[in-house]
């Protein structure tokens, strides 16, 4: 049987979003036997009102079962030399989150977040791949911040994984033969979403700001 995976998508701070689809999540785990993985797809922080509180949570895994983080590009955004560019795109609101400067500890757990992370079939990363090289010899800036070719690309990806993905916001999680996005615009007006996936996506878990 298959590991039942929850691969969770942009987060940006929303962390009241967050816990209620961690319950969401604990209500649909009860009912698959088997192991169980959470990958969150990365981008924790920036222009939502907590990101403190999410990298917290995250830090201080709230499920029962092992959990993968990625790092996003805001998260390489808040660790890299340039300040500005990193308050421009939301930073400003993951400082004030933390009264000041991040929190030493929460930028050491950042520093150690991988890149990608496989499981049979899917590839999960935060932003993409290009679909023209092997995924070993992906390089950092393509899997944190790849949009085109990758977007576009309708062909078979390296190897024959799906690729799932976050990065890139829409309305709803764009499912594609040979990726899937979970970007869903959380503190755009959108929240997070879950794909359930095993061999193949079973179920998405959706959570509006409505709900929390």
């Amino acid at each position: 049987m298959s590991a039942v995976i929850y691969a969770i998508g942009d987060i940006h701070g929303e962390k009241a979003m967050l816990d209620e689809m961690h319950r969401r999540i604990l209500v649909d785990a009860e009912n698959r036997p088997g192991d169980k993985l959470a990958v969150y797809l990365g981008d924790y922080i920036d222009r939502g009102p907590d990101s403190a509180g999410v990298v917290a949570t995250l830090m201080n895994s709230q499920l029962p079962f092992p959990t993968i983080c990625l790092l996003g590009n805001h998260e390489d955004l808040c660790l890299g030399s340039d300040r500005y560019l990193w308050l421009c795109n939301g930073g400003d609101k993951t400082e004030a989150s933390y009264g000041g400067y991040v929190e030493e500890s929460h930028k050491t757990w950042m520093r150690g977040l991988p890149l990608s992370h496989r499981a049979g079939k899917w590839f999960f990363v935060h932003a993409g791949i290009d679909p023209h090289q092997g995924l070993a010899a992906q390089d950092r800036e393509t899997l944190l911040w790849m949009r085109r070719p990758f977007l576009t690309y309708r062909g078979k990806m390296p190897e024959g994984v799906t690729v799932v993905h976050g990065h890139t916001p829409g309305k709803s999680p764009n499912i594609l033969h040979n990726r899937i996005g979970f970007d869903t615009g959380a503190c755009y007006g959108g929240a997070p979403s879950c794909g359930v996936l095993t061999n193949n996506l079973e179920r998405i878990i959706r959570v509006t700001a409505e709900e929390t």
